[in-house]
């Protein structure tokens, strides 16, 4: 049974390309794609593959798919396995008003699904779901247009070692890797720990691997905070802390490297400088150190950074930080339990030492750090 079903998009191929490559997403747009679960170690490209749920009417198949051409903005096509086979091919080719967008089906239904005669009952249903599917793609794409997404990079907001962030759009920024840094740790630890109620930016997409699109979040960091305001510091010390505890009890994806004993997503730079303040409460920031490990350990490796970190911002701020570092630490230390970091101080001071952006005065200080030797 051949099916073909097609629909203009007003956008151009490369937009529609970076909504189409998650085929995660899939199901938001196909009304009988129930879920989509990618079941390779790669996300996209040849060689992907995934399980897709398809519910139509009262019959619910699960679909075994996986991706055997894949050409950027231009064609993916699949090979169904399991009940129902076949192969599925989307084009995707220019025209004035943006894409025309393609979609073929080759499909064999079973002999118990009635084979020919079951065949000639279900094409024009399918016909049918699928053409209300491509406009469902239509709305999604037009309200991802709405929402600023599929837009250029706008002006500059700041840069790290590694990355730059910008506006994309009037609600959200993108941040991109300056050193061919793959992202999608970051992409997928905001999704795990904000589908936990996490305080952290909603993601929006990754629209490749060297970039991400999170929401615009506003207000300082608490860093920032401290410096204009250090009489807040005891609290926004234990408010740390109670964000230590509440990362902890959240699981690691088990294909997670682990840097210490422990199930628990860790951070591994959470400390003031990666928390953003907002309306909302206090948002934690840059994910892509994330791992699996304890809170302790995590813990551990944000008082070493307390103690012997060193700030880039203004003279001003390097000095009132440098006298407030150590009492802001033995606050944080005190609310999250002396006996639980302590011990693996030493641990996380050699994981701090392979940071290869650190100073010859930070590593020396990790070094007395771990030698309890620091003042």
């Amino acid at each position: 049974m051949d099916i073909r079903v097609a629909i203009d998009l007003p956008a151009p191929p490369n937009e529609v390309w970076t909504y189409l490559r998650d085929v995660t997403k899939h199901s938001e747009w196909m009304i009988d794609a129930v879920n989509v679960e990618v079941t390779s170690e790669i996300f996209e490209g040849r060689g992907l593959t995934f399980d897709c749920l398809t519910a139509v009417g009262p019959f619910r198949v699960h679909d075994r798919m996986r991706v055997l051409e894949w050409e950027p903005d231009h064609l993916m096509a699949v090979q169904h396995s399991g009940i129902v086979d076949g192969f599925g091919r989307f084009t995707l080719l220019p025209n004035s008003g943006g894409t025309q967008f393609c979609w073929e089906e080759s499909i064999q239904l079973p002999w118990h699904f009635g084979g020919r005669l079951g065949e000639r009952i279900a094409k024009p249903i399918l016909v049918g779901i699928w053409k209300r599917n491509l406009r469902g793609l239509r709305r999604r794409i037009i309200e991802r247009q709405e929402a600023g997404l599929g837009l250029k990079p706008g002006g500059l907001i700041s840069v790290g070692s590694q990355w730059e962030l910008r506006y994309y759009g009037p609600n959200h920024v993108i941040r991109t890797s300056t050193q061919s840094l793959n992202l999608s740790r970051e992409a997928e630890a905001l999704s795990v720990v904000g589908s936990r109620g996490f305080p952290v930016p909603m993601l929006v997409e990754q629209p490749n691997p060297l970039s991400i699109v999170m929401e615009r979040l506003d207000g300082p960091t608490m860093l920032e905070d401290l410096t204009s305001r250090p009489w807040a510091l005891g609290r926004h010390a234990k408010n740390l802390a109670r964000l230590h505890r509440a990362l902890g009890a959240i699981a690691a994806p088990s294909h997670w490297e682990r840097v210490s004993d422990g199930e628990s997503v860790v951070h591994l730079d959470l400390h003031p400088g990666n928390i953003r303040l907002t309306s909302r409460g206090p948002m934690v920031l840059n994910w892509n150190g994330s791992a699996r490990g304890s809170c302790e350990f995590d813990a551990a490796v944000t008082y070493v950074i307390l103690r012997t970190g060193v700030s880039r911002n203004g003279r001003f701020a390097q000095l009132l930080i440098g006298a407030l570092r150590k009492r802001f630490a033995n606050i944080f230390l005190k609310e999250f339990g002396r006996s639980d970091v302590l011990p693996r101080v030493r641990e996380a001071a050699e994981l701090r030492l392979l940071n290869g952006d650190l100073s010859s005065h930070e590593r020396e200080a990790v070094f007395a750090l771990a030698r309890d030797e620091l003042d």
